[in-house]
C-alpha cells in the first residue's frame, strides 16, 4: 500500500491506536505541532508526564522538529504492519511474546493460536489492544532523549549506575546488557540519545507507578507486575541505537579499544551473498525486531517522497518500493546488523525467512 494510504487507513481506525479511549486529536504526521501535542497528550493520559524525558519534548521541538513527527509516523506504521490481517506473522509472533510476561498472564492475554480461535471480534480488540499499550511507550519515549546529545550539563546525564532489572524473558539479547556502559561512556562520550531514555524512562515510570500505586486517583492499572512491563520496554528504548559492525568495518579497531567486541560481528557470507551470523533474530526478539525495523522504513526520517513509497507484507517479508535511493540505503543497512535484505530494481525486500 502506498504510504499515505497506509496513514490514512490507521488513523481513521481510531480503536487500533486510542489506547486510553480519550479525545485525542488525529494528527497530521506532517505537522510539527500536530505531532507534538500528539505525543504530550497521549503520555499525559497515561499519567506517565513526570517524566525527565516529558519536559524534553519542547527542546526537541525548538532543536529537531523533524523528529516528533519521526516518532508519532514510527508509532502509527507499527501500528498498521502490526494489523493487517493478510500477514499475521508480526502479530502473532510478537503476541505470543507477549504472553510470556506476568502482567499480561494476570489479565488473562491468549495465545496467538487461541486468538485465531476467537469468533467474538471484540475479545481480539482486546487482546491486540494490549500491544497498543507497549507500542506507545516504547516509540513516543523513544527518541525524546535526542537533546541531550547536545547538552552537558550535570542534570542531563543518565544515572550509569541505576540499572534496569533483567526480566525472565528478556526483550532484548544479554550482550546489549554488558556493553551499553563501555557504548555510552567510552564510545559515545556520554552523548547516546538511546541509553540516555532507557535509563530515565525505567527509572522515572518506576517511580510514578509506587506513587499512583499508593496515591489512587484514577481507574488506570498501577500494579507492581507492570514494572516487568517498563524494564521490558525500556532495555529496547536503551539499545535500539547501540549499532554492530562487521569484522571488515573500519570502526573494528575502535570497538576493541571501547571493549565493544560483543558488537562485532563476521563479515562471512553464504553462497546467497548473505551474511551469515546475526545475533538477533525475530524468533527469539520479535518485539525488538520488529521496533528496530520500523524505527529504520520508517520514512519522514530518511525521505520526504511519501507518495513514492510503497509498503507490502508478503509472508515474512517486508516489501518495500521507492524512487528514492537514499530512503532504499538507509533500509539497506539493516542487513549489516539485523535482518538479511536485498534489492531488485528499485525494490527491497526484508527477508525474515531467511
Amino acid at each position: 500500500m502506498e504510504i499515505k494510504k497506509i496513514y490514512k487507513d490507521i488513523l481513521k481506525n481510531i480503536e487500533k491506536w486510542n489506547y486510553y479511549n480519550k479525545d485525542i486529536k488525529t494528527p497530521d504526521i506532517l505537522d510539527v505541532v500536530d505531532c507534538r501535542d500528539f505525543i504530550e497528550t497521549f503520555i499525559k493520559y497515561s499519567e506517565k508526564s513526570q517524566t525527565v524525558l516529558f519536559k524534553e519534548i519542547k527542546k526537541l521541538e525548538k532543536k529537531h522538529p523533524e523528529r516528533l513527527c519521526h516518532i508519532v509516523s514510527t508509532f502509527f506504521l507499527g501500528l498498521w504492519l502490526f494489523n493487517q490481517k493478510k500477514s499475521r506473522f508480526f502479530c502473532d509472533s510478537i503476541i505470543d511474546e507477549l504472553t510470556n510476561l506476568k502482567c499480561f498472564k494476570d489479565k488473562c492475554i491468549i495465545s496467538s493460536k487461541e486468538i485465531q480461535c476467537l469468533h467474538d471480534e471484540s475479545q481480539r480488540l482486546t487482546i491486540e489492544k494490549q500491544f497498543t499499550f507497549v507500542w506507545f511507550m516504547a516509540t513516543l519515549f523513544h527518541d525524546l532523549g535526542y537533546p541531550a546529545e547536545e547538552e552537558k550539563e550535570e542534570r542531563n546525564l543518565p544515572n550509569l549506575n541505576y540499572k534496569i532489572p533483567s526480566i525472565e524473558k528478556n526483550s532484548v539479547p544479554d550482550f546489549y546488557k554488558k556493553v551499553y556502559k563501555c557504548y555510552y561512556e567510552e564510545y559515545k562520550k556520554n552523548k547516546e540519545h538511546g541509553i540516555y531514555a532507557g535509563l530515565k524512562f525505567d527509572e522515572d515510570i518506576c517511580k510514578i507507578r509506587e506513587y499512583q500505586s499508593n496515591n489512587p486517583k484514577t481507574d488506570l492499572d498501577w500494579r507492581e507486575e507492570l514494572e516487568e512491563l517498563y524494564h521490558y520496554v525500556a532495555w529496547i528504548i536503551l539499545s535500539h541505537n547501540i549499532w554492530m559492525i562487521r569484522d571488515d568495518d573500519e570502526n573494528i579497531n575502535v570497538y576493541k579499544e571501547n571493549h565493544l567486541n560483543e558488537l562485532i560481528l563476521s563479515s562471512g557470507k553464504d553462497e546467497k551473498g548473505q551474511y551469515k551470523e546475526y545475533k538477533i533474530s525475530f524468533e527469539k526478539y520479535p518485539l525488538f525486531t520488529f521496533f528496530c525495523i520500523i524505527d529504520t522504513i520508517e520514512p519522514l526520517k530518511s525521505t520526504s517522497c511519501l507518495s513514492k513509497v510503497d509498503i507490502q507484507l508478503k509472508g515474512k517479508k517486508i516489501i518495500i518500493k521507492s524512487n528514492d535511493s537514499v530512503y532504499r540505503q538507509k533500509i539497506l543497512g539493516l542487513k549489516d546488523w539485523l535482518v538479511p535484505v536485498y534489492e531488485e530494481s528499485g525494490v527491497v525486500t526484508i527477508d525474515l525467512a531467511l
